[in-house]
């Protein structure tokens, strides 16, 4: 055994020399680990990391896959709500359903709109009598006192001269219109002889100045009610008014 460890000794079979006094040997380097052991520790590295990677990433794809199923749905559902919106457009169109603007208004607040414009038609109306009361208001009664109507008769010249002062005061524009209008012959056919008028005449002229006056400014008709003078239109017009 002695030519063994001399061979295990140095390359040429010579021990190895000692180490220089002072000096000491490093310790020898420790085995290398088996094969098995190499393959265990690598595979408890590296398998955590690999797990928590394939965990985020399958994580991230759940969310996304889940978002992106929510928006498809959600962009279906609306598609198909364009769409019904589109279709039904076009059938109104071919129908001659759509109309303007305003027709959709009348449709949902036609009875309010037709009840405003009847207020204001009313309203227009009544201010329209307000500014001709003489002409709507006044009627004709009927009188069978033949001494009462001769007295009355007696005042149908001073009717003329009261109708007569009343048109003269009358703006330049206002007795221009009259006089170019058609009742102004009449006018002037009973103003030569007031009193010699028949009934008929004294009619014809009572509904005349009637229409006349009520196309007087308010304030001239409400100055014309104030005075004595309209005392004389109300007699007048119980006995030719219509």
């Amino acid at each position: 055994m002695p030519d063994d460890e001399e061979t295990e000794g140095g390359p040429s079979g010579m021990p190895l020399p000692p180490p220089p006094p002072g000096i000491a040997m490093p310790p020898p380097p420790p085995p290398p680990p088996l094969q098995d052991e190499a393959i265990e520790s690598a595979i408890d590295e590296t398998p955590p990391l690999q797990s928590s990677s394939n965990d985020e990433e399958e994580s991230e794809s759940n969310d996304f896959q889940a978002h992106w199923e929510k928006r498809k749905l959600d962009d279906s559902v609306q598609s198909s709500e364009n769409r019904d919106s589109m279709y039904g457009h076009i059938d109104r169109i071919s129908s001659g359903q759509v109309g303007t603007l305003l027709d959709r208004f009348s449709d949902r607040f036609g009875s309010e709109l037709d009840r405003e414009i009847i207020v204001l038609r009313k309203k227009q109306q009544q201010d329209m009598l307000a500014i001709k009361p003489i002409v709507e208001l006044i009627s004709a009664p009927e009188s069978d006192d033949e001494e009462i109507e001769e007295d009355v008769d007696d005042e149908f010249p001073e009717f003329f001269s009261i109708v007569n002062e009343l048109l003269g005061n009358m703006p330049e524009e206002f007795v221009q219109d009259f006089i170019e209008s058609d009742s102004f012959e009449l006018f002037q056919n009973v103003g030569e002889d007031p009193s010699g008028c028949d009934q008929d005449t004294r009619g014809e002229f009572f509904t005349m100045i009637n229409s006349v006056l009520g196309d007087l400014p308010e304030s001239d008709i409400n100055d014309f009610v104030a005075s004595s003078g309209f005392q004389v239109f109300q007699r007048m017009s119980e006995l030719y008014g219509e």
